[in-house]
């Protein structure tokens, strides 16, 4: 399988992995290719200078989110260069961002397990694992969960924002609607959250 190409500003390599939000802005950009092309379509694309990217017949513009981005560079066995960016929300101690925060998993079963992972870790409120499920469900119907687009390779994205004071507000309502997914860990000799995961 041929991998698409990107460009900017007359440089060419080759994109094997992109997930961009409605409008097209950077979620996960992966490029390989050589050493000098690689960094400098990143380097474009960090300075808010877009890239092209063929994807389906018709040009896709990419452009980076006002996020601030980490950058990991390899080199290959095939000898060329890859380099992935990935905005810092996605890290699960980055400290900056406390109400939003970004999931890049390979698969959706992953993504559910790292969006508990990341919203125990960003919030104050006590959370239970057994509540995954509902969580995912809450935060997708709220519009407080937003899926990305994957355009290029297979990586899924998620884009999680955190309303402490609604989030507190939905798990009291469902425990005094006595709603089972989230009373059961309550109950004597309940389901433990472990698993249910």
């Amino acid at each position: 399988m041929t991998l698409p190409i990107i460009r900017s500003r007359g440089i060419e390599a080759y994109c094997s992995d992109l997930v961009v939000d409605e409008n097209t802005w950077a979620y996960l950009m992966s490029v390989a290719g050589y050493q000098t092309a690689v960094k400098g379509i990143i380097a474009c694309v960090l300075e808010y200078q877009s890239a092209t990217v063929a994807v389906n017949g018709s040009y896709q513009y990419v452009n980076r989110t006002a996020e601030s981005y980490c950058v990991h560079y390899q080199k290959l066995p095939s000898g060329l260069f890859q380099g992935t960016i990935l905005p810092k929300i996605a890290l699960p101690n980055y400290e900056e961002s406390k109400d939003a925060f970004l999931i890049v998993a390979e698969n959706s079963s992953i993504a559910r397990t790292l969006f508990f992972d990341h919203l125990e870790e960003k919030t104050e409120v006590p959370l239970h694992r057994a509540w995954s499920n509902w969580l995912w469900r809450t935060f997708l119907e709220e519009d407080w969960l937003t899926p990305l687009e994957t355009l290029i390779g297979s990586y899924k994205g998620f884009l999680v924002d955190i309303y402490e004071d609604d989030l507190k507000d939905a798990i009291a309502r469902s425990i005094r609607n006595k709603k089972h997914e989230i009373i059961r860990c309550f109950k004597k000799g309940g389901t433990h959250a472990d698993k249910q995961s």
